[in-house]
């Protein structure tokens, strides 16, 4: 009788375990059917394979406080801080994470790589969108457009503070969908959250590339099968050549200096800048180090890609003490790694480089040598906008180290920078501190009229792609191969301040009764190739109104006063060269004709509410 209940007891257990399997296993079928339509369960079901092998199991929330993303139980991604449209791509065959980025649409710009972005990923990934707080203010229809593509079906009725969450298959088209409906302007949509479950399929699917083989390719072949978002680095028809070798750049006077690269976690930066800066004339992977603050390793693993050596920094500080410390700590290991170098070029990850841009410091760097009066060759000028520069073989000297591509000397940072920077607890910008006179000592930098390097990025500690397409965006770079720099023997000192005297001796006054902020630059002659010279008011050193006022009438920088020498600007507008005397301040104050009342222009002063 006691084994009859046994049996009895086992047989009972066994119907329950097989019913709470079968629970579950509907439960799973219920979740797909609700958030995925039965046609993509066929379409996606469909192929030469034999059937799924796994099963990957999301789940994705949207609102106004958070958002993330979980993988079979595991969350990939939170945030609860950075709002935006932040899109995850996930790898078909074992959902590990490729890529995540975020786009700010709530900042005008802020998705302007959205659409590239989604068009660089490879057929047959899982993309998943999610909002956090608000990403329509701003969004294009052009970006819109890109998610549609993907099958959206209520992308292009997203509205302010609507919260969504989509997921798809790039290729194969819509797995779910939601939307929650903000109903006024000062409300939020409710929650969203998506539970989906994708089969994996394994069999029977080619997701690799069919390269050559080679070394090269091996690591192209790793790298593209964990990280997305690549598209000329990983694409199987025509793939950016990792093994071409830079033109040789004769006569190259910097081929002993080492090119630092100042890098964070912004690998698509990197990327972009590396791929640049070793396909110009004069390039030298080996002596190319990547410096990253923090411990972040797909930059390592893209400049790995090129032949760079890439060192992790463990960050100090915050904000930009942070960044400051990254500098002083990559600089320090910049010349410890490269013992017998006299100087290096320091670059940031989020630059471009020009096809000279070897040339130019080579054509330069021997003033360095020459004359201590200088302590920076610069590749950037920061009134190089595309409608006041003009001479990409014309140089100055400026007071103010713009930085942004510039060489450095081994005394300089050894005997004074590196002893006196700035400890981790002063949250100070490290290029705002080499510009103090107490660094700066009455030395300048020389710059080139058009620029050798160009600042694309739009996400960092200090920027922003607003900030990024009102004072940087419109710069302009130099373009031409072989560039010449002319007078650079004009450059030192005192046959600078002689060049000077004999540029503004043969200058044509322009009409001071007329208003410089007139529209399109009406204040300058309709000429060419002409050098004008005006006189502003400037009663001492800082005193920077009127400047401030005509930077913004001429369209230049006009956050802070920059690229002067002795109260002296120049730069060009309408094809014409134009030198803007601060006077009395200005020792070309002289020059100014007797009589002559300076242009005084005021801040315009805030109405009162």
């Amino acid at each position: 009788m006691a084994k009859i209940r046994l049996k009895y007891r086992q047989i009972l257990w066994t119907c329950f375990i097989v019913s709470m399997l079968l629970l579950n296993i509907l439960f799973i079928i219920d979740l797909t059917i609700r958030h995925t339509s039965p046609d993509n369960i066929k379409k996606w079901l469909s192929g030469p394979h034999e059937g799924p092998t796994k099963f990957l199991k999301i789940e994705v929330l949207s609102s106004r406080e958070a958002a993330s993303v979980s993988v079979d139980g595991s969350i990939i991604f939170s945030e609860n801080h950075k709002r935006g449209l932040h899109v995850l791509v996930l790898n078909q065959m074992n959902g590990q994470l490729m890529a995540s980025r975020r786009f700010d649409c709530y900042i005008p710009g802020g998705d302007n790589t959205l659409p590239s972005f989604l068009q660089s990923l490879a057929n047959g990934r899982i993309v998943i969108f999610t909002i956090l707080d608000e990403a329509t203010f701003s969004l294009t229809d052009t970006s819109r457009e890109a998610i549609s593509d993907l099958d959206s079906q209520l992308i292009k009725t997203l509205k302010w503070r609507d919260a969504w969450a989509y997921v798809t298959i790039k290729g194969k088209g819509n797995i779910a969908e939601d939307v929650g409906r903000s109903v006024s302007v000062s409300t939020w949509g409710n929650p969203v959250h998506i539970y989906v479950t994708i089969p994996v399929i394994v069999e029977g699917e080619n997701v690799e590339c069919e390269w050559l083989q080679s070394t090269a390719n091996d690591r192209r072949k790793k790298f593209c099968s964990i990280y997305e978002g690549y598209d000329e680095l990983c694409n199987c028809a025509n793939p950016f050549p990792l093994t071409s070798i830079s033109p040789v750049l004769p006569n190259n006077r910097v081929s002993d200096v080492p090119v630092t690269i100042i890098a964070s976690n912004r690998p698509m930066y990197l990327y972009r800048s590396l791929k640049t800066l070793l396909s110009t004339p004069g390039a030298n992977a080996s002596q190319t180090l990547v410096f990253i603050d923090g411990f972040y390793q797909e930059p390592v693993d893209v400049a790995a890609m090129f032949g760079v050596r890439a060192f992790k920094h463990e960050p100090a500080s915050q904000k930009n003490g942070r960044i400051s410390q990254h500098y002083r700590a990559s600089l320090t290991k910049t010349f410890d790694t490269f013992p017998n170098a006299k100087y290096a070029i320091v670059l940031e990850e989020d630059l471009d480089v020009s096809p000279d841009f070897y040339s130019y410091f080579s054509q330069t760097r021997h003033l360095m040598d020459e004359d201590s009066s200088l302590y920076c060759i610069s590749a950037w000028n920061d009134q190089g906008y595309k409608h006041s520069c003009e001479d990409p073989s014309l140089l100055y000297r400026v007071e103010t180290m713009p930085g942004l591509g510039w060489l450095l000397s081994r005394n300089l940072f050894k005997k004074e920078l590196e002893p006196l920077w700035p400890p981790p607890e002063k949250l100070w910008d490290w290029d705002m501190w080499m510009r103090t006179e107490f660094i700066r000592k009455g030395r300048e930098c020389i710059i080139p009229d058009v620029s050798r390097t160009y600042h694309f990025g739009e996400s960092g500690q200090n920027i922003n792609p607003y900030f990024q397409n009102v004072y940087f965006k419109k710069h302009t770079i130099s373009k031409v191969h072989d560039v010449t720099l002319k007078n650079t023997d004009r450059m030192t000192k005192d046959a600078y301040e002689k060049y000077l005297l004999d540029l503004m001796q043969s200058a044509i006054l322009l009409d001071h009764s007329l208003d410089p902020c007139m529209k399109d630059f009406g204040f300058i002659p309709d000429t060419k190739d002409k050098t004008y010279i005006m006189f502003i008011s400037m009663v001492k050193r800082n005193d920077y109104e009127t400047w401030m006022q005509l930077a913004k009438c001429f369209h230049l920088w006009d956050l802070d006063a920059r690229g002067y020498h002795h109260g002296l600007w120049r730069f060009w507008l309408k094809g014409n060269h134009v030198l803007v005397v601060g006077v009395p301040y200005s020792p070309y104050k002289d020059h100014k004709p007797d009589g002559l009342e300076p242009i005084k222009l005021e801040r315009k002063k805030k109405r009162k509410e």
